[in-house]
């Protein structure tokens, strides 16, 4: 479980860093509430726990800024108080603190509520991944592939780096689910979504957008190296058996379309686009194959 300490007085820093690590868990530390949104928004943190007194905002201020801009993921949010502090105890919950301890905190009690703590952010953890990944396959759903493929567009224009996406679709699937039952059209799903996750990086991202078509997404990747990850997954696809229930096995392949960020995109949706319009291509021009959007030699000089 990592936390994040927001506190303005170094030494109550220094002190809950310790304590904490005693306890066995990760910690960063701000100094400000503008500084915790911004360590929020860069990094994952199960646990945040700020002093109620900061120098820029409130305690309960942070606390409504984070409750607002944290989305599907939850942050357990704990309030430092001090001890004079006899009232208020409404308002605290109300901007969403799911917990407030009293200054100086009692480190045997202070342990106890963590644990309890981590149970519920265990909790709010496997809501999260039912809520955004799809049952079948363990992709992304198509809603928050959509929602983390638009946060990779942002961070790749204003970074100026370079983004690829591929969209794929399983060839003659209806002929699959029609020769073979639907139990075996699951399998090469779910084979297919495996076969691709070993052909790409942990920062990859690959989604079900529905039926059999899936779309991925590579930050930091040019069309020259994106497209030689679109022909392994390809190839590593086709080469993937799929075991039949009445016995033999079921190959499958599929088409790939790929595009890449360029300079006019304004949203993530027009590379979704031009990545369809060349799956359908290749669909079209005798599928198991990659095409490109726009319709481009992919030479060196495009690896960037």
């Amino acid at each position: 479980m990592r936390i994040l300490i927001v506190d303005d007085s170094p030494r109550h820093l220094t002190m809950m860093m310790y304590e904490l690590g005693k306890l066995g868990y990760a910690t960063s530390v701000a100094e400000t509430g503008t500084a915790a949104m911004e360590a929020v928004a860069q990094e994952r943190f199960d646990v945040v726990m700020a002093d109620i007194r900061l120098a820029d905002m409130s305690g309960l201020e942070l606390c409504w800024h984070l409750r607002t801009a944290q989305g599907l993921r939850h942050l357990y949010l704990i309030l430092m108080i001090p001890g004079s502090m006899t009232e208020q105890f409404h308002e605290l919950v109300e901007a969403g603190a799911d917990e407030f301890l009293r200054k100086p905190l009692d480190w045997k009690w202070t342990a106890a509520r963590l644990l309890a703590a981590s149970r519920v952010v265990a909790m709010q953890r496997d809501l999260e991944r039912l809520a955004t990944t799809d049952a079948l396959t363990g992709a992304l759903n198509r809603r928050r592939f959509l929602e983390r493929a638009a946060e990779e567009y942002t961070r790749s224009r204003r970074y100026d780096r370079p983004l690829s996406v591929v969209m794929l679709d399983i060839d003659h699937f209806k002929r699959v689910n029609d020769s073979h039952g639907h139990a075996a059209g699951d399998d090469a799903i779910r084979a297919t979504v495996r076969a691709c996750r070993e052909s790409l990086r942990s920062s990859d991202l690959i989604g079900r957008l529905g039926g059999e078509e899936f779309a991925i997404v590579m930050p930091e990747t040019p069309p020259i190296n994106a497209y030689g990850v679109a022909q392994r997954v390809r190839e590593r696809i086709a080469a993937t058996a799929v075991r039949l229930e009445a016995g033999g096995e079921l190959r499958v392949t599929v088409s790939l379309g790929l595009s890449w960020l360029n300079a006019t995109d304004r949203s993530f949706d027009p590379l979704l686009a031009r990545a369809d319009a060349a799956l359908y291509r290749a669909k079209n021009t005798g599928r198991n194959r990659v095409e490109v959007e726009p319709q481009v030699t992919l030479s060196r000089s495009l690896a960037g």
